[in-house]
């Protein structure tokens, strides 16, 4: 049999891994079937053309490397009837010049389609007559098919979990090959030219009834195993997990539009984040390879898993800040002596811990002129006794807002955070009261100097979106709108052409 490697199909599928866009077959539902995506996505025709470039590259590479089966056979060349034998039969040559990959509402799926493909081949051959003259010859031989088309269509579906699957069926293949040159060298010509058609058949038929029965196998097996291996859910900051598993059917109406979970929910829990999911305009925007739209629900449910699971907690100590900054963590420290003058009195010269912890899930608005957050903590500090124990001073319920702005570290999505400016109050005292007025220049020194790195270290290894390996963002555009930003990218395959 021909065999041919999963790779051949990459130029139709690549596209799949990317994104993950299922559709749901009958009987197959999730519970936010009706709810509103947090991830929308969407793969343009200039996409599928880069995806099938690409693919086309790794067939024409791979296709080299196969082999058909020996063919034997027999011919009447007027003297009697003679045996013959093909073997060791290569490809040495495939091109694709014309070729399509394309959205197939109808299927609910993609299309490939090729037409001008060109095809030769090397092998060794053989005969023997059977008559009473015996008579055996053999040589080599070289051929070229002509008139070769291919098409497929390949079926995305999604199974129970929201994971993306890929069929074929028989009748969703065609492959013919319309004819075959065969130029035979060695032995007898005057002989072998008789059977050279038989050859010629014998090839045609061999390619023309095995090509697609093995396509369709290479689909229901390689590639759906490859899919069963893609991740649908990324790990977020070590502490939760980020689904894009579907939410609702693909559209295949001239690009390939997807709708994903788009929800950040704790490790190993499905707990459902409370707040409600904006809904996404539409939009006909092609002029970029991939189109994400992301929903300021994504970050929001990220901010509600990291405040559940006590993420959003941090001890400042003189052990974890620089050294020239350790005076700031001192009951001496002059900024104190002003605000609070009791303090030096009560716990003179004393290291200083201060214990930042979140009481409310961080808030993330998006509008079109900007992407603000809030965050509300308490910030309480302690003295540092002479025995190492801790004396409690006193906590401020301080809310912090600042802007952000959105950008990449390969294909992950990066944020940082600025201008960030503090209110605060006091809510409980062990040192008697103060004007709260007089810390706010040591508060937002403490936020500028501690809670403001922190946030952007997080931000800096960003988010995984969903990707294929050997894929990347090429200057990707951010576009900000009422409660999402939408990201515009092409794309760049850096992997190597070798499956």
């Amino acid at each position: 049999m021909l065999r041919v490697p999963g790779a051949f199909f990459f130029l139709a599928l690549a596209v799949l891994p990317a994104l993950g866009f299922p559709k749901f077959p009958a009987g197959v539902f999730v519970s936010d079937w009706n709810k509103n995506p947090g991830f929308k996505a969407r793969i343009t025709q200039n996409g599928l053309d880069f995806l099938r470039d690409v693919g086309i590259k790794m067939l024409q590479k791979q296709i080299q490397q196969l082999t058909i089966p020996d063919i034997t056979g027999k011919a009447d060349v007027g003297i009697g009837d003679i045996e013959y034998k093909v073997s060791k039969i290569r490809i040495t040559s495939f091109g694709i010049p014309t070729s399509s990959l394309t959205p197939d509402p109808s299927a609910g799926g993609l299309r490939l389609t090729t037409s001008g493909v060109s095809l030769s081949v090397h092998g060794d051959w053989h005969y023997e007559t059977t008559g009473f003259i015996h008579i055996s010859d053999s040589g080599s031989f070289d051929a070229k098919a002509s008139s070769i088309t291919l098409s497929l269509t390949l079926r995305v579906g999604v199974d129970s979990t929201g994971r993306p699957t890929v069929s074929s069926k028989s009748s969703d293949c065609s492959f013919h090959a319309g004819g075959m040159d065969v130029d035979l060298h060695g032995g007898a010509s005057w002989l072998y030219n008789l059977f050279d058609d038989q050859i010629s058949d014998a090839i045609l038929d061999s390619l023309n009834g095995q090509v697609c029965s093995t396509i369709v196998d290479a689909v229901n097996t390689n590639l759906e195993d490859e899919l069963k291996t893609l991740t649908m859910v990324a790990p977020f900051l070590d502490a939760a997990q980020t689904d894009y598993t579907l939410v609702a059917q693909p559209t295949f109406n001239g690009s390939v539009n997807t709708a994903h979970k788009g929800e950040v929910y704790p490790l190993n829990s499905k707990k459902e984040c409370p707040l409600p999911v904006p809904g996404v305009p539409a939009d006909s925007d092609t002029s970029r390879m991939v189109f994400l739209w992301i929903t300021d629900y994504l970050p929001n449910s990220a901010g509600y898993v990291l405040q559940e699971v006590g993420f959003l907690q941090y001890n400042v100590t003189q052990d974890n800040i620089p050294e020239a900054e350790k005076n700031y963590l001192n009951t001496s420290y002059f900024a104190y002596k002003l605000a609070i003058p009791q303090l030096s009195k009560m716990y003179p010269n004393m290291a200083m811990q201060i214990n930042l912890n979140s009481t409310k899930a961080p808030a993330v608005t998006i509008k079109e002129s900007e992407i603000s957050v809030v965050l509300e903590g308490d910030f309480s500090p302690y003295a540092v006794l002479p025995n190492k124990t801790l004396a409690y001073l006193f906590s401020l319920r301080v809310a912090i807002s600042g802007k952000v702005a959105v950008g990449f570290k390969g294909n992950n999505i990066t944020w940082s955070l600025s201008s960030l400016s503090a209110d605060m109050a006091l809510i409980k005292t062990a040192i008697g009261n103060f004007n709260t007025k007089l810390l706010d220049v040591a508060v937002n020194s403490a936020i500028t100097l501690y809670v403001l790195p922190y946030l952007n270290q997080m931000g800096a290894e960003g988010a995984a979106l969903p990707q294929l390996d050997g894929f990347v963002f090429s200057k990707p555009v951010v576009k900000q709108g009422q409660n999402f930003i939408k990201i515009g990218t092409d794309l760049i395959y850096n992997g190597k052409i070798t499956k």
